[in-house]
């Protein structure tokens, strides 16, 4: 038994010790500023020709691009959709904004927002001023309260976690089920209602955003929310639903979305079409849709069927 337990736990370090060595640090040298708490305060993006991989070969060089020469400016307060195939580039477009996946060397000082260059940006910071509904949703782990899960660093108020649950219609099923101090379990929500109560997330950290710079949470400050097929396992209630509620909680925010669900697209006033990791048209949505040779015409027209 001793010697079992011995081997073990040498296999375990072992792992360890392998894991440390192989994977590097996700910070980089450079990464040190952090901008002032009303960052970003208004959402401009600026894309200037970049190339994005995911690491590099085992020879150390770059692998296959997943963004190749991205050349893209969003204005501030502009709502922009993200259309294309699978494995066309869309997601790997809101992780390059997140940081979640890096610029190629070549083009290091290529992104932008509010004229900061992402690569001087603290990720964690960076991450913590922008506002991103996933498309898997997680939970932290069954029992864990609502409150919680709805706030896990613990800076809004009983009040707050309420009006947004509210806002999202949540909140009767939270009552039903014990109210904000109940345990959550993750199975006991439909897709539906984690997708609500992930959008509710997103909503409680805007207004504790607005009121941390002096709005009294419920201003108009601008900011980033990216959307990555939020939509995508929900019914067209829901979805209806959840557009209503991104509409009027996040006005003058620039909001950058991945989706599928064209008629959704629609709403947004830009579409950037991607292709193998470029885009490959960029235009208004309701003008591409009838554009002969389109794109997003193709896209359209093969939903519509």
């Amino acid at each position: 038994m001793y010697y079992t337990q011995l081997e073990t736990s040498i296999g375990a370090i072992a792992r360890i010790k392998t894991f440390s060595e192989t994977v590097k640090p996700e910070d980089q040298e450079g990464e040190d500023i952090v901008p002032p708490e009303e960052w970003p305060p208004r959402g401009e993006i600026l894309l200037k020709g970049v190339l994005a991989a995911y690491g590099t070969d085992n020879s150390g060089n770059e692998p296959a691009f997943a963004l190749k020469n991205i050349e893209l400016s969003v204005s501030p307060g502009e709502k922009v959709a993200i259309c294309g195939r699978t494995g066309s580039g869309k997601s790997s477009l809101i992780a390059l904004i997140l940081k979640l996946l890096d610029t190629s060397d070549r083009t290091r000082d290529a992104v932008y927002i509010d004229n900061l260059a992402l690569r001087h940006l603290d990720r964690q910071t960076l991450r913590r001023r922008i506002i991103a509904v996933p498309q898997d949703v997680v939970f932290l782990p069954d029992g864990a309260t609502y409150q919680a899960n709805l706030d896990p660093f613990d800076v809004a108020t009983r009040q707050e976690c309420q009006f947004v649950l509210e806002t999202v219609d949540l909140w009767a099923f939270v009552l039903e089920c014990g109210g904000l101090d109940a345990g959550l379990i993750a199975g006991t929500l439909s897709h539906g209602q984690q997708q609500l109560f992930s959008l509710a997330r997103a909503v409680l950290r805007r207004r504790i955003r607005s009121r941390s710079v002096g709005l009294g949470g419920g201003g108009s400050e601008g900011g980033i929310l990216l959307l990555d097929e939020v939509s995508s396992s929900v019914d067209r209630e829901t979805e209806k639903a959840m557009r209503e509620v991104i509409r009027a909680e996040f006005k003058e925010y620039t909001i950058m979305a991945v989706s599928h669900r064209l008629d959704m697209v629609m709403d947004f006033d830009r579409v950037v079409v991607m292709e193998k990791g470029e885009i490959v048209e960029a235009g208004r949505p309701s003008e591409l849709a009838h554009e002969a040779g389109s794109r997003f015409g193709e896209l359209w027209n093969l939903g519509a069927k």
